[in-house]
């Protein structure tokens, strides 16, 4: 019963006592007295009914023995798209910032972030394409064949989306891990969709284009000493995306965009230590090492023109 009282308790810093009983009725389907007895704590909640409250109210107190509860938006159907996971991304970030001010992101990838990419419609465009057929393919069993992309679709309210989680990270003090393999899984989603002919050779020279512009735009941010995004490059054991904020929320991305956010104590600390671990053994390349970073950043460049050089090649007529 102290769990039921604990999670109650959460509850009511922004719900009222009556609304709870309201809501408890209809969620848990059960009569109004009954949800008066569990809001009062005076009848135990069972296992299904935590569940069902932890996922309507994104909240998560209730843990035995080593079994930790994780906010799993996707699940619920009306979270199942883009837009509105982002969305719910948009307002934990607002939370975050209403709660600490600055709040302190620590972002680890294998990935190129998708909020740097912003600037560069084609690459982002690409990679919308790819986490939409994501998507579209975890509920329906039936969804085997790649729609074809089309750079005529700027995917407007995705961007719009995005864009203003990204203006949001300018309130955010954000320190972001890169693997300086970082474009070897984005390299191998273009070859992949274009053996699938989801993209054309042309498609792929334009994105092409694009990384010559971004890797020097990349470049020029990583010499700026006024910048709040701070970069660092690390051999990253971690196969997605993981990142943590103000040490207490950590979110893990099974599947672009799909995410799980966990708020268990015991388990963020291990995180942060984890990350501290990362962070102690990374090579800081903002505004600091330049022959290091200039010596990274020429790797990416060749990376990349060996990349697309090949892929030319193989696709010459």
């Amino acid at each position: 019963m102290e769990l039921q009282k604990k999670l109650i308790a959460e509850l009511q810093k922004k719900h009222s006592r009556s609304e709870l009983v309201k809501d408890f009725v209809d969620l848990l389907d059960i009569s109004q007295s009954a949800a008066y007895n569990k809001v009062n704590c005076t009848s135990e909640l069972t296992l299904s009914e935590y569940s069902k409250i932890s996922i309507q109210y994104r909240i998560h107190t209730f843990e035995i023995g080593s079994i930790i509860s994780a906010d799993f938006p996707f699940l619920k159907e009306e979270n199942r798209s883009f837009n509105d996971l982002i969305k719910l991304l948009i307002e934990d970030y607002r939370l975050y910032i209403n709660d600490y001010g600055t709040p302190i992101i620590r972002y680890y990838s294998n990935l190129i972030p998708l909020q740097i990419l912003i600037n560069y419609p084609k690459i982002f465009q690409f990679t919308v394409f790819v986490w939409l057929e994501n998507i579209n393919s975890q509920f329906n069993t039936s969804y085997k064949q790649y729609n074809k992309i089309d750079f005529q679709d700027s995917y407007k309210e995705e961007f719009d989306n995005f864009q203003t989680l990204t203006k949001i990270y300018e309130y955010c003090d954000i320190h972001t891990f890169l693997s300086p393999n970082i474009f070897q899984t984005y390299f191998k989603l273009l070859e992949y969709h274009l053996e699938l002919d989801t993209i054309t050779l042309d498609q792929v020279l334009e994105i092409k284009n694009e990384m010559r512009i971004f890797l020097a735009d990349f470049e020029k941010q990583c010499q700026d000493k006024d910048a709040k995004h701070k970069f660092y490059i690390h051999e990253l054991n971690i196969n997605s995306v993981m990142f943590q904020v103000q040490d207490k929320h950590t979110y893990m991305v099974m599947n672009s965009p799909i995410y799980f956010r966990v708020e268990n104590k015991d388990f963020n600390f291990y995180i942060k230590k984890w990350f501290d671990q990362i962070e102690s053994r990374s090579i800081p390349i903002s505004n600091i090492n330049e022959k290091v970073r200039r010596g990274i950043i020429k790797n990416m460049k060749n990376s990349s023109e060996k990349f697309f050089t090949k892929i030319e090649l193989l696709n010459a007529d």
